[in-house]
């Protein structure tokens, strides 16, 4: 899902959510367009249907930290935590010893054919990233534990692991401010893929433990939380077989982001929520993803099969411009 192309404009003709903006040909730069426009105020983007906004449901059963810092202003470092949609290629790639991901499409050890949605973020805001995210992360460990490697043996720092980890000292370089940083965290995705018990309420709690110590370390901080797509409808689920496994990644994901839009919702000092499930639904075959240059049918499977081992040979596609998603995950 990731490919650096032109920026084009597009005007969607449908009834989106995201109309009327200049976008990629690349779902990791749409989303770092709607990620950008949240933490920007620049209004690129312009809801116009209710049943697509974000999720602005109270069902959080955790009180989220305080934030001090008020939106719309600069940063001098962005710090990302999470797993391997955020995993720049410094995380599941040096744990496995450069073994993993394995596919030689991959680039330089992302889950992706390209840099990654933060990549774009920092780049367009001009400042430096420092990723602490991996591939095979959960939200914590404690909860359930998270692995990568080819067969999923090789143990990962969880996403309060790396926050952990962050607050130590020395583990930034010298020469990246934290005096103003941007805090991202999207976390949660692997929880049930690990353990099919997990509840997103748990996983929230987690996650939002991880912000209340960061919060407390660093007041000034802004912090930027996503969702996923429908964890339901990835292209793995395609070799998923029965019903009951898929209506609980759909009720976890759905879960997650009313809990996240219950915390944050839009106009949260110091904080901002990107829901991307309504994104991901207009790439598919009844939403409009002719007006992002996705394929009509682009949403349903993934450019590159195989490299986890679900099919007896590795494919690629012949235009990865055309797919939403890169592999079975992501």
């Amino acid at each position: 899902m990731y490919r650096k192309v032109c920026f084009r404009l597009i005007v969607v003709v449908s009834p989106s959510p995201y109309s009327s903006f200049v976008t990629p040909r690349s779902a990791a730069q749409v989303i770092t367009l709607v990620a950008f426009d949240m933490l920007s105020g620049l209004s690129i983007l312009r809801p116009v249907s209710a049943g697509v906004a974000l999720l602005l449901a109270s069902t959080a059963t955790s009180a989220a930290p305080h934030f001090a810092r008020e939106s719309n202003t600069s940063y001098s470092a962005i710090i990302a935590f999470g797993d391997s949609f955020t995993d720049n290629g410094s995380g599941a790639w040096v744990v496995s010893n450069q073994t993993w991901p394995a596919n030689p499409n991959y680039s330089g050890g992302r889950f992706s054919n390209g840099p990654v949605w933060i990549e774009y973020v920092a780049g367009n805001l001009s400042v430096p990233l420092v990723d602490f995210a991996l591939g095979g992360a959960t939200s914590s460990n404690a909860l359930v534990q998270g692995f990568t490697g080819p067969n999923s043996t090789i143990p990962v720092p969880s996403v309060d692991d790396q926050v952990a980890s962050f607050l130590q000292p020395g583990s930034v370089p010298s020469n990246v401010s934290l005096a103003a940083p941007l805090f991202v965290l999207m976390g949660g995705a692997n929880d049930p893929l690990f353990n099919a018990s997990v509840s997103a309420n748990q996983s929230f709690r987690a996650l939002i433990a991880s912000t209340a110590q960061l919060a407390a370390a660093y007041p000034a901080a802004h912090f930027l939380f996503l969702d996923y797509p429908d964890l339901a409808r990835i292209p793995m689920d395609f070799y998923v077989s029965g019903t009951t496994t898929k209506d609980a990644l759909h009720a976890y994901s759905t879960d997650l982001a009313a809990l996240f839009g219950g915390a944050f919702p839009t106009g949260t000092a110091g904080a901002t929520f990107v829901d991307l499930m309504p994104l991901f639904a207009e790439w598919e075959y009844y939403g409009a993803p002719g007006a992002f240059e996705f394929a009509p049918l682009g949403a349903y499977g993934s450019c590159l099969t195989g490299a986890y081992g679900e099919t007896a040979n590795v494919t690629l596609c012949a235009d990865a411009d055309d797919m939403v998603f890169w592999d079975e995950y992501q």
